[in-house]
């Protein structure tokens, strides 16, 4: 039986101290994707896919690319049909000198249409804190944590040489500032990814550039990364666990549909929320917020 999806909320946090006046400056500049060339990475299924074919329909030409053959042929073949300019090269976002070869003929093919990056690939993991499957963790940290560095590394600079506006967006996850047992790796590199981006803004804003960056940081959606968790969740609560889990899934099209709306406003955080994960946010935050008095030391 399909499950409802939640409704989907937009909830976007401040970045840091002074983010406010970053947002506000960024979104005097919005970036639109009509008539432009977009670059999405993971595009052969799940929000990948879904932003393929929005921005498709919104009227922008494609760079789109994944590991996927087959799903990546179909999604450009799907698209073409429609009469949307498609390019597809099969990246392994793992490989920095396959995704720099890939930003440069991107690069060079759009000149000043590319408007937006989606660095969006990602994969799961299954493996505990405790004593971890190292191999499952580099694996996981290579594609989700280092996958959107090399997109930066490869992207950025040619995109600050070329000027102009651009938004680089990376797909990070509520596991960006939120952790759950049995997945370190997925957690590790999303935590990471929050880190990384969130450097990447500050030094950003201070050379004044017109690239901006944004994080994506959903919680449960329908694609194979979550499906990939079902038995894992049956074999902990049976059928009435799976059934909770798919039922707190959103689709990848509402998720997608946040996505693009915000990344035109070049804010930093885009995190299409459901309510109980944003409570369980808060009660994180807040017991940062509780624990700073006990850390407070005097400077001589």
């Amino acid at each position: 039986m399909k499950m409802a999806a939640p409704p989907v909320t937009l909830c976007i946090r401040p970045a840091s101290q002074g983010a406010k006046n970053d947002r506000e400056k960024d979104m005097s500049k919005k970036v639109s994707p009509t008539g432009k060339t977009v670059v999405i990475t993971g595009a052969a299924s799940g929000i990948g896919r879904s932003l393929a074919r929005q921005l498709a329909d919104a009227g922008a030409s494609l760079v789109i690319t994944d590991i996927n053959t087959e799903g990546l042929a179909a999604v450009a073949d799907e698209l073409s049909a429609k009469g949307t300019k498609v390019s597809a090269p099969v990246v392994d976002m793992g490989d920095f000198a396959a995704v720099d070869a890939f930003a440069d003929e991107a690069v060079k093919d759009a000149g000043d249409s590319l408007a937006f990056v989606f660095a969006n690939a990602g994969i799961h993991g299954v493996t505990p804190a405790i004593d971890p499957d190292l191999d499952m963790f580099e694996k996981v940290m290579r594609i989700n944590l280092m996958g959107p560095v090399h997109m930066s590394k490869a992207f950025v600079p040619r995109l600050m040489a070329r000027g102009g506006p651009a938004q680089l967006v990376i797909t990070g996850s509520q596991a960006s500032f939120l952790a759950a047992p049995g997945i370190a790796p997925y957690v590790a590199a999303k935590h990471g990814v929050w880190g990384f981006a969130d450097s990447l803004r500050i030094e950003l804003a201070m050379k004044g550039s017109d690239v901006g960056v944004s994080v994506v940081a959903p919680s449960r959606v329908d694609t194979s990364i979550t499906r990939g968790r079902i038995e894992e969740y049956r074999a902990q609560g049976g059928d009435k666990a799976v059934e909770d889990y798919i039922a707190s899934m959103a689709g990848p099209d509402a998720i997608a549909e946040v996505i693009i709306r915000e990344s035109q406003k070049r804010v930093f955080w885009i995190i299409p929320s459901h309510e109980p994960t944003l409570e369980m946010f808060k009660a994180r935050a807040q017991a940062i917020i509780d624990a700073m008095p006990a850390g407070e030391i005097k400077l001589a």
